[in-house]
């Protein structure tokens, strides 16, 4: 009975501090990599738009366009490509991957992508805080 009650208390911790997430978590300086930006719904409200800022020294070369999701790019002034909100409807208790294609810089270091996460109800998640805090941007790790 401990056993159940320790498992089933893990899980809620687990779900508890699901987050915007990319993957692969690591890469190399200089890299094509196609990433996956994982979105969790764990409210009671559908997610209805996710809007993802990429790092400034990444080279975003194009979007996934999902089924039933719309993709609206963001542009800086020049037009390069520095960020995506794609539009749809994430019911709770689901996820979703988003595919970006990229070329890594070519110095090491780490690649911070924020997110706001947008909900039906009006609410919304800006995943931009600290790695560690209750809402982290979604990091790559840039080794050899």
């Amino acid at each position: 009975m401990r056993l159940m009650i320790s498992l089933a208390a893990a899980a809620l911790g687990t779900a508890a501090s699901a987050h915007v997430t990319v993957s692969p978590s690591q890469s190399a300086p200089g890299a094509r990599e196609k990433y996956e930006i994982r979105v969790p719904n764990e409210r009671k409200s559908a997610t209805i738009t996710v809007e993802v800022h990429f790092p400034a020294t990444l080279r975003v070369t194009a979007v996934e366009q999902k089924p039933g999701w719309q993709a609206e790019a963001i542009r800086d002034k020049t037009g390069s490509l520095t960020g995506v909100r794609w539009i749809g409807s994430l019911p709770p208790e689901q996820f979703t991957e988003f595919g970006v294609l990229a070329v890594n810089p070519s110095g090491g270091g780490e690649l911070a992508f924020t997110a706001i996460q947008a909900f039906a109800d009006g609410t919304k998640i800006d995943w931009s805080g600290t790695a560690g805090s209750k809402t982290p941007a979604a990091r790559v790790r840039l080794s050899r």
